[in-house]
């Protein structure tokens, strides 16, 4: 077994939390702030990690700072040049060489052959399903380092490794604890892409969303940048995407990809889906009502079940996925 494999497999047992808050911050920023120099920042303490650089004790706890005010207020800190001075990082210089990367100069007259959309409410088993069916390598999808500034400018950076190098590690941990090793790439959810492309929530703080109907604009050309750059890395026509938060946007994906578009609906059940919001602190709302998640995972399911044309649709149960994963083969051939 070479180093590389060896130290996934160990982070895979016990993440390092200086490793986890960095790729956390990275992620959260690409979200929650529009200032590039963050981006920046935290892909080069990321960077500079994975080759073996432990930020300063300084900058880690500015890291850490930073992420609680993600949590409880929901969006970051002003930035600062003073960390970036004190790892080095000349945020000027970065910046220029991420030019040839913005989604700006991506071509997007290629579009997809074929969209497949993974919906469910949140804590149904929508990632889990996006590893396995990501896992068979035949589709371009979304990664932990995709961004919507420079959608896979991070993929070609060294030490970063495709989690399908290591698949049946990979899919036998929780994707909460995949997603926060620095060097593993992972199917992501892209919300700074989606969001950015089209918006049908409002971040309050923490998991924190608000329902309500939303009427601010979103540009598409984003998502159209993203999915041509993943498809060309990927060397795939087929784009595999997921956002429990997709099952709001189905009549956007119908107007932006129209028949191109398939769904796969994964259900959990309705207790246990609410009990597993509550333990991971998900929470939603409509104006200034609490939703509980019983009320939660009505809106997610029936959003999918009222707007997903029926010939395009294929429905599957978590239980059964748990049980039959071959099961998914069937389905997927159907599409």
């Amino acid at each position: 077994m070479n180093p590389a494999h060896a130290r996934l497999l160990w982070q895979l047992k016990a993440p390092d939390p200086v490793g986890r808050d960095l790729a956390l911050l990275r992620t959260r920023l690409y979200r929650f702030s529009n200032d590039l120099r963050w981006y920046v920042l935290a892909e080069a303490l990321e960077e500079n990690y994975i080759a073996g650089q432990y930020p300063q004790p300084r900058t880690i706890t500015a890291v850490r700072s930073c992420l609680d005010m993600i949590r409880h207020k929901g969006n970051p800190a002003r930035f600062s040049n003073d960390i970036a001075a004190d790892e080095g990082i000349n945020i000027g210089a970065a910046l220029k060489e991420r030019e040839a990367y913005h989604w700006h100069g991506v071509s997007s007259a290629d579009r997809p052959r074929k969209v497949i959309v993974i919906l469910g409410a949140p804590r149904s088993g929508t990632s889990h399903l996006f590893n396995l069916i990501a896992a068979s390598g035949t589709f371009a999808y979304f990664t932990t380092a995709s961004c919507w500034a420079w959608p896979v400018r991070n993929l070609h950076q060294p030490g970063r490794r495709l989690f399908t190098d290591i698949t049946s590690e990979t899919l036998a941990v929780d994707n909460k604890r995949t997603r926060i090793i620095p060097s593993l790439v992972m199917p992501g959810e892209a919300e700074d892409i989606w969001h950015r492309a089209m918006p049908v929530y409002r971040h309050i703080h923490g998991h924190r969303y608000d329902l309500s109907p939303q009427h601010e604009d979103g540009d598409p050309r984003i998502l159209h940048a993203a999915a041509s750059a993943h498809m060309t890395y990927f060397n795939s026509d087929t784009l595999l995407v997921k956002s429990p938060f997709c099952s709001f946007r189905i009549p956007q994906l119908e107007r932006q990809w129209g028949t191109t578009v398939y769904y796969i609906h994964i259900i959990r059940d309705r207790r246990e889906t609410a009990e597993s919001m509550h333990r991971n602190h998900f929470e939603f709302a409509q104006g200034n009502r609490l939703l509980d998640g019983s009320t939660a995972w009505s809106l997610f399911t029936n959003a999918v079940q009222d707007n997903a044309p029926a010939d395009r649709l294929i429905t599957i149960r978590h239980e059964e996925l748990l049980g039959d994963p071959q099961r998914l083969n069937g389905a997927l051939a159907a599409l």
